[in-house]
């Protein structure tokens, strides 16, 4: 009959214990490793130090022409910028200038129709038709060109003294009448499209 010794006991019970021993060592190990893995994997990332751009795309994958293809588009976009705000400063410029000598001109011209309206007053005292025909002619002429730049005669007898559209040159009290009030035209006054061109210069009340 077969004996079964002690000691023969003592192995059979330690192998299960042996086996679950290693087994744990085995899953310790694997888990070291992975883990060990995982911390090569990042660092070698954060070494690439890999960027991406706005839309979530890595550089590096990124066709270099692109960033080309870029920076031209930029500089065309620039460049167009720059020569709408010289056109348009240029044309700003040219109508100022001309404005500035259409203003001069037309300046200039103010003495001439002062003159025709001095001529004006004293044609009753002439017995000279065609003379008086031929000078109202031209002064309605001058009148028209005026009026085709937007320049217009103040009307300020009776108006109230404005420093900006009058000069005063005289003062003088009048019965029944405010101060500050105009009450004589010695030169005329005109604007240009709502602007003064040349101030009235008028007596005023006191």
């Amino acid at each position: 009959m077969f004996q079964v010794t002690e000691d023969s006991t003592k192995q059979s019970d330690a192998e299960p214990m042996v086996d679950d021993a290693q087994a744990t060592v085995n899953e310790e190990q694997q888990a070291d490793f992975a883990a060990a893995e995982h911390d090569v994997d990042a660092a070698e990332l954060a070494r690439e130090d890999i960027s991406f751009d706005e839309d979530g795309v890595p550089e590096t994958a990124r066709d270099p022409r692109d960033a080309q293809i870029e920076e031209l588009t930029q500089q065309l976009l620039r460049t167009r910028a720059d020569f709408d705000n010289f056109r348009r400063r240029t044309r700003q410029e040219r109508e100022e200038l001309t404005q500035f000598a259409t203003k001069k001109l037309l300046g200039d011209l103010l003495p001439v129709i002062d003159n025709f309206d001095r001529a004006m007053a004293a044609l009753d005292q002439v017995d000279e038709p065609q003379l008086k025909t031929g000078i109202e002619m031209v002064h309605r002429q001058l009148q028209q060109l005026l009026g085709q730049y937007g320049v217009e005669a103040m009307a300020a007898e009776g108006a109230t003294f404005d420093p900006a559209l009058h000069e005063a040159v005289m003062q003088e009290s009048a019965e029944g009448t405010e101060p500050g009030v105009v009450l004589q035209v010695l030169q005329k006054g005109y604007t240009i499209h709502g602007k003064v061109l040349r101030p009235a210069m008028v007596k005023v009340s006191v």
